[in-house]
């Protein structure tokens, strides 16, 4: 039986039209994304294990890793909202691997310097990502049947994100945190009925049925019976 103390998630991302922004913006981008990760570890302060890093040899790409499992997709959709809602014209959008297996060499400190199996998966599902254009998310546990069921749901959630506003991206992010939407109308300023009509344009309670079966999903993988 899998110990999910054992598992781990790691994320490898790269953004998408990198180039397309001027050399300042970039490193903006790059502060923004950093900043975001801050941001997703003071809400999920028991998550993270290893903290974000850049790759130095590929500016675009950048990788962090997690205790949580069965919630990482959660965890992911919170990163690119805190990214998308900084203001950055254009929106900044990436890709993202989740590898889900175990470690065998530990750093902590970068995440580039670990290796294991849930790297590989993550850099496995990343290179597979970059062929497919309207693709934005990749769950790979190593389990052929797990994974397949996995894409078929991410290929219906990313296709709700990839037409998300800055203004539904920031719907969504207090959504996460299941704050009622006369509270998160008080945190945008906006009257509730925006609110609602935002989550609803992005199809928020569609995308939410979906993150939870992937949640279960990766749950029963975590702890079969």
């Amino acid at each position: 039986m899998r110990k999910s103390k054992k598992l781990v998630s790691v994320i490898t991302a790269d953004i998408i039209h990198s180039r397309s922004y001027s050399p300042s913006l970039r490193r903006r981008v790059n502060t923004v994304i950093r900043r975001s990760f801050t941001d997703v570890a003071r809400k999920y302060p028991k998550a993270v294990r290893t903290r974000l890093a850049f790759r130095i040899t590929a500016g675009d790409e950048f990788q962090c890793v997690f205790f949580n499992v069965p919630d990482i997709f959660d965890l992911l959709t919170y990163l690119r909202a805190s990214t998308a809602t900084s203001g950055v014209e254009p929106l900044i959008r990436f890709r993202a691997s989740i590898g889900i297996g175990g470690i065998t060499v530990s750093s902590k400190s970068n995440s580039y310097e670990e290796d294991g199996e849930a790297f590989v998966r993550a850099r496995t599902g990343l290179d597979q990502l970059k062929k497919q254009r309207q693709r934005l998310t990749k769950v790979v546990t190593g389990d052929a049947e797990v994974d397949k069921v996995a894409d078929t749901v991410l290929l219906f959630l990313d296709h709700l994100q990839l037409n998300w506003t800055a203004a539904q991206w920031e719907a969504v992010k207090w959504s996460l945190l299941d704050l009622k939407r006369e509270e998160i109308a008080k945190k945008i300023d906006v009257a509730h009925q925006n609110v609602t009509k935002r989550l609803s344009a992005a199809g928020w309670s569609q995308f939410r049925e979906g993150s939870k079966f992937l949640r279960e999903l990766l749950e029963g993988y975590v702890h079969p019976k």
